[in-house]
């Protein structure tokens, strides 16, 4: 195969919500009909590179053609992309909100009286002196996972699950979105890098701006809740032969 053309058939197909067998099948119907358009302009006395280019240009622009293929495979494409986006953009604000903004909202309102996020040693100077990095951070893994399971006599039960099984599970959908959206996150290790540096950060302003402590626990939870998530698209594509790498291509990279 011509590289011209492999490499024009590689960009098209790689945009395409299918599998790998799906896509070599396309490729090589398509290239089928590209060396029948340039053996015809070979034919009418063009040389081979022009016409490669003719025949390029007369099958159709690229991001037509990958689109015009993708509905054909997938008629729903743009309602589903669209929804989806959609329901992301809901859960980022329910995260946002639940883990930012009202507690920030809370602050605010309650700024003279008790903190109940962060806590504050007597006659401390700011939030670098090392005793409010000792009442407020945690960097021991699973340190404070192990007090709230062990200590159930001293916490209430949903302050138990908030603090466990409810970092996992608010971080799952995550794992989920990721892959659908952005081409990407198809693979594991960017969604577990991408999961512990959101983690981080969200952990790193709520203790900058005294919403909550920073706890290496919560960023733990929350990595493995990505990861399951992750792996639950990848359940549903085995079951229902959706495409592996990532439900719709037509992302940003």
């Amino acid at each position: 195969m011509d590289k011209t053309i492999e490499t024009y058939l590689n960009q098209m197909v790689n945009e395409l919500n299918c599998d790998e067998k799906e896509k070599k099948e396309i490729a090589e119907e398509m290239n089928d009909h590209l060396n029948l358009l340039k053996n015809e302009y070979i034919e009418q006395g063009f040389t081979d590179e022009e016409a490669i280019q003719k025949a390029l240009k007369s099958f159709g622009e690229l991001r037509k053609i990958s689109n015009g293929y993708q509905e054909s495979l997938y008629p729903y494409y743009k309602l589903f992309r669209g929804g989806t986006w959609i329901l992301f953009g809901l859960y980022s604000l329910v995260l946002l909100w639940n883990l930012l903004f009202v507690r920030m909202i809370d602050r605010i309102i309650n700024h003279d009286l008790f903190n109940r996020y962060f806590w504050y040693p007597q006659n401390y100077n700011s939030i670098f002196d090392m005793e409010v990095w000792k009442l407020n951070a945690s960097i021991i893994p699973f340190k404070n996972s192990f007090d709230y399971i062990t200590g159930s006599q001293r916490f209430n039960l949903d302050i138990i699950i908030n603090n466990t099984v409810g970092n996992i599970l608010i971080f799952l959908p995550l794992g989920m979105f990721l892959p659908i959206l952005f081409k990407k996150y198809n693979m594991l290790s960017k969604v577990f890098i991408s999961s512990i540096i959101i983690s981080f950060l969200i952990e790193a302003l709520q203790f900058s701006l005294q919403i909550g402590q920073f706890d290496i626990d919560d960023i733990i939870l929350n990595t493995i809740g990505c990861i399951i998530g992750y792996f639950v698209i990848i359940t549903i594509y085995k079951i229902r032969n959706l495409p592996k790498k990532n439900i719709f291509q037509e992302t940003k990279s």
